[in-house]
């Protein structure tokens, strides 16, 4: 075929191969954080399996371009590659819910490698082939492949930036795959119908046409309304409506909760009659709210971290002055119009550190309520952040830290870090379960540079054992492995009641 001496369709195919890699990198390491959050190790299993993806498949690329003389191979391999990234959104959800129950690191390894792997390794593949059609001269080939290397580097670069800053967020992670697979086989399916190659080029088009379909597909119904979803810098949220029984009766009204990769943020329950000790929220919103009735009202408080908005809202009709920092722009929203949260609440979208930094207000009280998922940021709870954020405290000012529920073993070594962190930074400090059950509570530190308020239900120092913690500092990011164990057991928790359930099994895992 005349047309393929033209080096600028070759040009083309690698521009769209390395805007592919770094989509269906992303897409993946988002398809994986509904299970397994969006921790260090999942990141650290990603780039490790992107890169020896495309390693592996230079390397046999490398090889075929050298041993076939079939110029149909090219495109046959970018079929190959089109096709395994459709496929993406639907093996994930099959590899996940087969895998994703099991230990941690060994199930994020081993999804990565078949959600990741066939895609990127086809991908790796397509680069040496293209210096070989394109190199007439050994002299030249030099040439071609930086040519070529830069060319892929650019659409990785552009794509990057498009599925991060708008794609994913504006689309999801279903319909961005197939259609970056689409994409990347249009071109080698034409070239096949050309070639004569019909049953190849028909087969990709009809898989096409069923991906496409079947992206929109329903698994089942449920009791449980899907009110909102999206995929975004945190990875995904959901707002579910659960309906509320007695004696298997359905009665009006519902509990709204938020998930962020299916780990619950907030819970608001509309028919709680709080009069009669009814929950209508966490009961960590409760005992942050009963600690806050001692100070004066107006009293100005910094929220860093949002979720659906409980305790700016709580405190808000207390009378107190909020403002909140809020990482991810959507779970403003969310709380704006889900969760009812008042617009006499300032909201910041910022990071926490970086508010921190800059922010040249006073406040009487600091609350930290950032988790992402199941894991507190490691930047936010580094002594240096602590010494920052004593600058933003009035005096007598306060601190809480709202956090996971494990304080002892192997699995509350984080907690005990962070504690141990703000004694280093000169703060008295106590620790508040919100429940006997490690695995149904939050702990509630409560710092203050000069005496806490007691509490009944404080943890005896002495029972706090400091052997192994760390003082967490910037120069060493370890919270994230400090708090691996804790994160897996409330993981397993989540995604355990999440299959249990028939009603929550077919919601979407994303979308």
């Amino acid at each position: 075929m005349e047309f393929l001496k033209n080096k600028r369709i070759y040009f083309l195919l690698s521009f769209i191969e390395g805007g592919s890699v770094m989509a269906a990198e992303l897409l993946g390491a988002k398809m994986l954080s509904p299970y397994f959050g969006s921790s260090l190790y999942v990141w650290a299993s990603v780039l490790a399996i992107t890169l020896g993806g495309l390693a592996a498949g230079y390397f046999a690329g490398g090889i075929l371009s050298y041993k076939s003389k079939n110029y149909l191979s090219l495109f046959y391999v970018l079929l190959a590659a089109a096709i395994f990234t459709i496929l993406m959104p639907f093996s994930s959800k099959l590899i996940l819910w087969m895998i994703g129950m099991h230990s941690l690191i060994p199930s994020v390894i081993v999804c990565s490698i078949f959600i990741l792997f066939p895609p990127v390794f086809m991908m790796g593949m397509v680069s040496p082939l293209i210096i070989r059609a394109i190199t007439t001269d050994i002299e030249q080939s030099g040439k071609a492949a930086g040519a070529i290397y830069a060319i892929s580097t650019l659409g990785g670069i552009i794509a990057t930036f498009l599925f991060g800053f708008y794609i994913i967020p504006s689309f999801g992670l279903t319909l961005p795959s197939i259609i970056t697979g689409i994409i990347l086989g249009v071109i080698p399916m034409f070239i096949l119908l050309k070639a004569k190659q019909m049953g190849k080029a028909l087969g990709f088009f009809l898989l096409c046409c069923w991906a496409l379909s079947a992206s929109s597909f329903n698994p089942g119904s449920s009791n449980i309304k899907v009110v909102y979803s999206s995929e975004g810098l945190l990875g995904q949220l959901m707002v579910l409506d659960y309906p509320h029984y007695n004696t298997e009766q359905k009665i009006d009204g519902h509990s709204r909760w938020l998930f962020v990769n299916r780990i619950s943020q907030t819970m608001y329950d509309s028919l709680a009659d709080e009069n009669m000790h009814e929950e209508k929220y966490f009961t960590y919103v409760y005992r942050i709210s009963d600690f806050c009735d001692s100070m004066p009202k107006g009293s100005k408080i910094l929220l860093l971290g949002l979720g659906g908005g409980s305790i700016a809202k709580r405190l808000t009709e207390r009378g107190y002055s909020v403002d909140v920092c809020e990482l991810d722009k959507r779970i403003a929203m969310v709380a704006r119009n889900y969760f009812y949260l008042s617009d006499k609440v300032n909201i910041t979208v910022d990071d926490a550190r970086h508010y921190i930094k800059t922010c040249d207000k006073k406040y009487d009280l600091v609350i930290f309520d950032t988790f992402k998922g199941e894991d507190p940021p490691n930047h936010v709870f580094t002594i240096e952040s602590l010494e920052e954020t004593k600058k933003l405290l009035n005096p007598g000012g306060h601190m809480f830290v709202n956090s996971l529920g494990y304080l002892e073993g192997k699995a509350g070594r984080s907690m005990r870090s962070i504690y141990k962190t703000f004694k280093a930074s000169g703060f008295n400090v106590e620790i508040l379960p919100t429940d006997p059950n490690p695995n149904q509570r939050n702990l509630l530190f409560y710092a203050s540079l000069g005496p806490v308020k007691p509490m009944e239900g404080f943890v005896p120092e002495e029972k706090i054992k400091l052997d192994d913690a760390l003082v967490l500092k910037d120069e060493y990011p370890v919270l994230d492995i400090l708090n691996a164990d804790a994160a897996k057991k409330w993981r397993m928790l989540a995604i355990g009641g999440f299959n249990a359930d028939p009603n929550q099994r077919v919601l979407p895992v994303f979308n």
